[in-house]
């Protein structure tokens, strides 16, 4: 999908606009805010509000955007930047949340996070050089994005289903506490994005901070916090795809 958004896309400069480091630093500040407020409560909630709050943009918000006539530039340039600097920024972060004892070294978290952006924007700004003509050609299936993008809901949705079945049924309340939980923060991801760019991006600056790389902060509470606590980027696939889908159809009406 990225693919496909980068070889639309002209790159510069002036792609970079002051709002995106505002979402730059909320996507820093919030998890360990979210940590700070719920960590009283449980550190089970708290851990997977964490690993929601923290997860980059995703790779399937500029496709997002261009469904919701946005701006597919702006959107793409706050993949870039936010999956950069969460990759880098989580190893320092994260401690402060599991332990100062936890050894995370920096290219271990910022591979990941890294490469499933800039492999295809190698590969399509190699593609525009070396055959201008081969890539107008590609071009044209850029409405496979949305078949593309409802492959990845069916998937994601198909390993958390799995994941809960086999946790069984003794852990209902807690599973509960972090889906309300994930809903909440999904809601002022969106929410808050759209206030920050209330003055001509609101749609832009809401994905930018609320549609999130749900698939690295699964493996992100897999391999450094819990299996529970990637229970909130499980339940966030739901909520901010039905969130989406709330301004597909109002876009539509």
């Amino acid at each position: 999908m990225l693919f496909l958004s980068f070889l639309e896309i002209r790159f510069s400069g002036r792609l970079l606009r002051p709002v995106h480091l505002v979402v730059v630093v909320l996507n820093i500040a919030l998890p360990l805010a979210v940590f700070a407020v719920l960590r009283p409560f449980s550190a089970d909630i708290a851990l997977a509000a964490f690993a929601v709050a923290a997860m980059p943009t995703a790779a399937v918000a500029p496709a997002m955007a261009g469904f919701l006539h946005g701006d597919v530039p702006f959107v793409t340039a706050a993949v870039l930047l936010n999956n950069t600097v969460v990759a880098l920024a989580l190893p320092f972060t994260l401690p402060l949340v599991i332990g100062h004892q936890a050894e995370i070294e920096v290219l271990e978290v910022a591979v990941p996070a890294v490469s499933i952006v800039f492999l295809p924007l190698f590969a399509s700004l190699a593609l525009r050089w070396s055959w201008p003509a081969a890539a107008a050609r590609v071009q044209r299936f850029s409405h496979l994005n949305f078949a593309f993008f409802l492959f990845t809901i069916f998937v994601a949705a198909a390993s958390a289903s799995r994941f809960a079945r086999e946790q069984g049924s003794g852990a209902l309340g807690l599973f509960a506490a972090i889906g309300l939980v994930s809903a909440l923060i999904c809601l002022l991801h969106f929410r808050l994005g759209q206030w920050i760019g209330r003055r001509g991006l609101p749609v832009e600056t809401g994905l930018s901070l609320g549609r999130k790389n749900t698939m690295f902060g699964i493996w992100l509470a897999l391999t450094f916090i819990s299996p529970v606590a990637a229970l909130g980027p499980m339940f966030y696939i739901l909520f901010q795809n039905l969130y989406d889908s709330w301004q597909l159809y109002r876009m539509r009406c």
